[in-house]
């Protein structure tokens, strides 16, 4: 067990001005239109988003995208690897992510860090509700304590991501349009492009996305600041099925706010484990960060 005398560190770094996050994965109002990829070929004008034969609406695109992975409850092992240009030296870091889905909707989230040790003190409870609304709570050991996070804006200090960017991105705090169709790596996709609602809370007024024709994942998401700039990018170049379930095996964030980039690998996945609810408890999240 660590000593309780080690110094904790805060839930949020800071809260930014209108900023920027991503893997945001999917959020974002700008004067000029974006360009996802200076290779790709010039997007197909989409004719119309409900009416033409030729084109898939955009509610179906966007469903199909949710579908890809269905699962109840999941594990993953993931190897993170974070460059900043404010600091020198790479940082590896081990982390397990458990999630499970309740029958209300209600979405939990155990983050266990497990290597480097000194990082332990990381671990959180992630609650997200039917509603979007995002708690996050950690455990200090130098207060024997609990701290809790509400704000979907609030930033971690590692990865430099909101806690909306943490369990996904909340696509459904978007209106999309579906502006073309393009090749992107080779392979066509959808461009879409969203809108926050009114009301919604983000850091990410607008977003655009690129989805697979083949399979709907997407390969890229970036998110824009309300100033129209590109705040985060995420690319993901390798997914896998585990179970009928599609799961993003190697993807890279660009936090250009913060001028750091992350790297993340799957090391190992599993879905429909049946997870005991034990798990997602203040009690069990003591006993992970304090090992």
């Amino acid at each position: 067990m660590r000593s309780m005398s080690k110094r904790s560190r805060p839930i949020t770094v800071k809260k930014a001005t209108i900023a920027i996050l991503f893997f945001a994965a999917n959020l974002l109002a700008s004067c000029s239109k974006p360009t996802v990829d200076e290779n790709r070929a010039t997007p197909t004008p989409a004719a119309t988003e409900s009416t033409s034969a030729t084109t898939t609406p955009v509610e179906e695109i966007i469903s199909k995208y949710e579908s890809t992975d269905t699962s109840n409850d999941s594990t993953t092992k993931l190897k993170a690897t974070v460059e900043s240009l404010n600091e020198g030296k790479p940082r590896t870091i081990q982390l397990t992510l458990h999630r499970k889905k309740e029958p209300d909707g209600t979405q939990r989230y155990l983050v266990d860090f497990t290597a480097p040790p000194e990082e332990r003190d990381r671990d959180a409870l992630i609650e997200v509700s039917p509603a979007g609304q995002i708690v996050v709570t950690r455990y200090t050991q130098s207060t024997g304590g609990f701290l809790t996070a509400r704000s979907a804006t609030d930033e971690e200090s590692l990865f430099g991501l909101t806690l909306q960017e943490l369990v996904g991105g909340q696509p459904e705090k978007y209106d999309y349009k579906l502006i073309g169709e393009e090749q992107y790596a080779g392979k066509p996709v959808y461009r879409l492009e969203g809108t926050l609602k009114p009301g919604a809370e983000s850091r990410f007024p607008r977003t655009v996305m690129l989805i697979s024709k083949d399979n709907y994942t997407a390969p890229v998401i970036e998110a824009y600041d309300s100033q129209g700039q590109l705040a985060r990018r995420l690319v993901a170049d390798k997914v896998e099925q585990v179970n009928g379930n599609w799961v993003r095996w190697h993807w890279t964030i660009d936090n250009q706010e913060q001028h750091k980039k992350i790297d993340f690998q799957v090391v190992d996945a599993k879905v429909n484990q049946n997870l005991p609810e034990s798990m997602f408890t203040r009690e069990n999240l003591k006993k992970s960060a304090s090992q």
